[in-house]
């Protein structure tokens, strides 16, 4: 048993440190958080519970009866605009549904076929994140009878400029 401890303790404190290293150098605390970011996020939007915002597979944060109105809704407002020949991937946009519903810090990861980094046309790219912002109706998380901050995300896929399928 003296082993253990002796072994153990060592390791927590390297753990420990780590951690802490971390959070001074502004690492997330969580995989996946987005943190907030004065250039880009809009201060008014707050979070509910910063130690325990929900990834959207751990609950039911649905927009209306979820995904048939938001592809119905991107869809109808999504219109193509220029050459968009060489434009193919996936675009997500990221995001947090706090307690009240209300939507906020947003962003944007992309990726070609071959789920490497890219770029899109800033045209297209702000098209889509603009009607991502406009979705209204996002339910807050509920796990137990209290509600939550949660994470969404929408992710297009992209061939030619035009929005082949949207997920989840």
């Amino acid at each position: 048993m003296n082993h253990f401890k002796t072994a153990v303790l060592p390791l927590l404190l390297v753990l420990f440190s780590l951690q802490a290293f971390a959070q001074e150098e502004g690492f997330p605390e969580h995989v996946g958080e987005i943190l907030f970011d004065s250039l880009q996020d809009d201060p008014r939007f707050t979070i509910c519970n910063a130690k325990q915002v929900f990834q959207y597979y751990n609950t039911n944060s649905y927009y209306k009866e979820h995904k048939q109105e938001i592809v119905k809704y991107l869809l109808s407002h999504y219109e193509p605009e220029g050459d968009l020949d060489d434009q193919n991937g996936y675009l997500t946009v990221k995001f947090i549904i706090n307690c009240k519903g209300e939507t906020g810090r947003f962003r944007i990861f992309e990726i070609d076929n071959n789920y490497q980094p890219v770029s899109f046309n800033k045209a297209l790219s702000g098209r889509l994140l603009s009607l991502v912002k406009q979705l209204r109706g996002w339910q807050p998380a509920v796990y137990k009878g209290q509600i939550y901050d949660s994470y969404q995300h929408i992710t297009f896929r992209i061939r030619k400029g035009k929005i082949i399928s949207i997920t989840p």
